[in-house]
Parts: C-alpha cells; structure tokens; sequence
C-alpha cells in the first residue's frame, strides 16, 4: 500500500465532503488507525490475528460493499428485476495481497457479501479445506438460498479469478459477462503484441489500487454515520461465527449450525 497516498486521498476527501475536520491515521499490521474528533477507530482488514470479540474501537473492513460492480449487483435484486433467489455461485481465486492474506479473509468477505446482496444471513456452512490455500463451501441462508463458494490462492502475478452469479427464480444476475470468470478491464491500450490495461474506476481517487480507494469510500462512510459501528460488529462476530463453523466442519465432515 501506497501509504502517503492513502493518508492524502483520505484527508482530501474528508474535508471535501466535510466528514470529520482533521484527522490523525496511523498503520499497525492489518489494520488502519483514524484519530479525529469523533473518537478512535481501528478498521481492520486483515482478520487472520482477531478472535470473535472486538474490542470497543474495532471496525471491521468491509470495504468490498462499496464495491460498483456490488452495488450494482444489489440493486437489480433490490429492484425485483430478477425475483426469488435461489442460489448464489461464488467463484474467489487470487494471489494473495495484504488485503487478502488468508482463507479467513475470503471466507469473511463471501460471506458478507453474500449476505449483503440477499438481505439473509449465513445459517449453515460446510466446507472442504486444503491447508491455508483452498476451500469449496456450500452454505445456506435463512431464507434457504444455497450458496456454492470456492475460494483460495493463485500463484503471484496471475489473474483473479472473481465471480458471483444470483439464480433467482425469474432469471440470473451475475457481475460478469455471461460464461467468463476472468476480471475485466475498463480500458485496454492494444499496441502491436503489448497489452496494457487500466482498471480505475473512482475519478476522485484514480490512481489508487480500487481496494484501497473502496477503502477509503467504506471509512468515510463509518466516521460520517459512527452510529453504524455497534451493528459493524455485531456482524463481523456473525462472520467469525460462520468461519468457526466452517472450520468445525474439517472434524464433523456434515453441515455445521453458526452459532
């Protein structure tokens, strides 16, 4: 992470939307530290080293509901435009980053965000591990929507791999072009052979890695609504919750309740 280019961005966008009126952040391992007149807050992103019980400052990053192609996604579900889900298909393989260091991360951010889109929470989950690398899980919501998920690692320097489809009763929504699982690119530049790609999509913060700059649009967000953080959370010891049960389930090979 380019820190002095967070640091600046985050500051410039505050005073632009006049959040808080100056701020103090600091980095620890996993997790950025905001200092300002509302209080003090730990937005942690990598959630590999916390238990289930945050302490009161503690913010957990879930940076990617600030995601467009998410939101949009959420919005032809809000809209009705396809109705009655049914099932969702999660396809997360990347090389690992700081933003996605462990199978914990992914588990956490799938989950979340399937739960965002659907407006139902993770009940039961099992889930097949392979070390720290890899894992399929099949889970199932309050509503009985079935969700598949296959997560883990890549080699350095590959593509992402990032799916998520919705089947609804009345049709299917995915965040990618039908049949295609590999990332696409706002702008490609074609010359002779070479083939460069730009993938900013935030004009006020372009030049950012988009994961940082939804970093950025999610703790705005917090520090404009601190009312938001018990509810927070309250989510994020749901989402240790279904990881512990994901994790029970390499011993009890059946489906685990998230308690």
């Amino acid at each position: 992470m380019d820190k002095k280019t967070f640091v600046s961005s985050l500051e410039e966008l505050s005073k632009k939307y006049s959040v808080v009126n100056e701020m103090y952040v600091s980095f620890r391992p996993g997790r950025i530290v905001i200092r300002c007149g509302k209080g003090r807050f730990a937005f942690v992103y990598d959630f590999a080293a916390d238990g289930p019980e945050p302490d009161a400052e503690f913010v957990p990053m879930l940076h990617w509901r600030n995601k467009r192609k998410y939101t949009e996604l959420k919005s032809i579900l809000d809209a009705k435009i396809i109705e009655d889900p049914r099932g969702m298909r999660i396809h997360h393989i990347v090389p690992r980053d700081e933003f996605a260091a462990s199978l914990k991360n992914l588990i956490i951010y799938e989950t979340d965000l399937a739960e965002f889109l659907t407006g139902q929470s993770v009940r039961h989950i099992f889930a097949d591990f392979t070390g720290d690398v890899y894992t399929n899980c099949i889970a199932s919501t309050s509503g009985n929507i079935k969700i598949s998920m296959e997560l883990g690692f890549s080699p350095a320097g590959s593509e992402p791999v990032l799916l998520h489809e919705v089947i609804a009763r009345t049709g299917i929504a995915s965040d990618l072009a039908v049949d295609t699982q590999m990332v696409q690119y706002p702008i490609y530049v074609i010359n002779g052979e070479r083939v460069t790609h730009y993938n900013e999509i935030d004009n006020e913060l372009y030049g950012l890695d988009n994961t940082q700059a939804e970093c950025i649009r999610y703790i705005l967000d917090v520090l404009r609504d601190t009312g938001s953080v018990a509810g927070l959370q309250a989510q994020y010891r749901h989402l240790n919750a279904v990881y512990a049960a994901a994790q029970r389930t390499k011993d009890a090979l059946k489906y685990e309740e998230v308690v």
